[in-house]
């Protein structure tokens, strides 16, 4: 088989395609004029332009997916500080509650310590005379039991001495005790509902939608439906009803530190305004919004920033 290309007419640049397979197959005359060949030229520049915008958005999507982890990677490194501080100060509460623990039985060992010499001591004035070396008698052994009275005595007194100071310390360890449960009441401590397993964890992962990786902004918790769930700290809700892609929704304000979500409820038992205490039951679990399932999807926000639940509900754990 053969090809040759003609140009024989060199006014209007017409080419000629000959295709043949040997000495005695027919010929076949292909004609190319220009209109052909420029059209031909068209397609190719077109495929070019088509081929470099691919390429460019190509490149586009590739840079705008880099930036996009650079922004994730900063908004890790962000909440890992976070949580931190977070894991920081709850040591430091914990710290604090087991010092005040302390403290407090200190000072009622030191109480009931001062109540058992005082009532030894009241044993003492009964069993012994007041003066037991008046006449010299008795040797020895009257001396004796009467260091050991004297010691008893002036350890109580020493006690007595001191007893005001100890109650004082005793008070100030219980208004420290109490203030300390009141600030504890208005810190979500406590698992928002009592039974159910932990299915995703906060931080990045692949969204079960898309597949592509995001940021998880809370921890999800999933059991039968309608499973009651519970405020996790003392507050007023702020919002309850139906929050686009949370589904059925309530957010409860924790004095000016703290804030929780509870999401994909199916049904809700508070209003907006209402206080609720740490246990009250707030609603039902359920798949309301975007949910691939029964489950609780659970936030917390401290200074209006997430932070991670799971060191808040598992604070009475450790």
């Amino acid at each position: 088989m053969g090809c040759t290309l003609k140009n024989h007419n060199k006014k209007h640049r017409t080419w000629n395609v000959i295709l043949f397979s040997g000495a005695r197959s027919s010929v076949k005359k292909i004609k190319i004029t220009k209109k052909t060949k420029l059209l031909f030229y068209m397609i190719i520049l077109i495929n070019v332009m088509i081929l470099l915008s691919i390429a460019n958005y190509v490149m586009y999507k590739f840079e705008e997916k880099v930036m996009e982890q650079e922004v994730l990677n900063k908004e890790i490194e962000k909440r890992d500080l976070v949580v931190k501080e977070v894991k920081s100060e709850m040591e430091g509460m914990e710290q604090e509650y087991l010092r005040l623990q302390e403290d407090a039985i200190e000072v009622q060992r030191s109480i009931e310590e001062f109540k058992a010499f005082e009532e030894l001591l009241n044993d003492i004035e009964l069993d012994l005379p007041i003066d037991p070396t008046i006449d010299g008698s008795g040797g020895v052994e009257v001396l004796g039991e009467d260091v050991r009275e004297g010691d008893i005595s002036e350890r109580l007194i020493e006690l007595r001495s001191q007893l005001p100071n100890m109650i004082s310390e005793f008070e100030m360890t219980v208004e420290k005790l109490l203030a300390y449960e009141a600030e504890l009441r208005t810190i979500p401590t406590i698992m928002p509902s009592k039974t159910g397993r932990i299915t995703s964890e906060f931080g990045t992962r692949y969204d079960p939608f898309t597949g592509i990786t995001s940021f998880h902004s809370g921890i999800d918790i999933a059991s039968s439906l309608n499973t009651p769930i519970y405020a996790t700290a003392d507050g007023i809700v702020t919002f309850a009803g139906w929050d686009g892609p949370y589904g059925q929704t309530v957010i409860i304000e924790h004095g000016n530190t703290y804030e929780t979500l509870y999401a994909h409820l199916n049904h809700t038992d508070v209003q907006v305004g209402e206080s609720v205490k740490k246990g009250d039951k707030i609603g039902g679990m359920g798949t309301t919004g975007r949910s691939t399932g029964i489950h609780l999807h659970y936030e917390i926000k401290r200074n209006g920033e997430y932070v991670n639940p799971y060191i808040y509900m598992t604070f009475h754990e450790r």
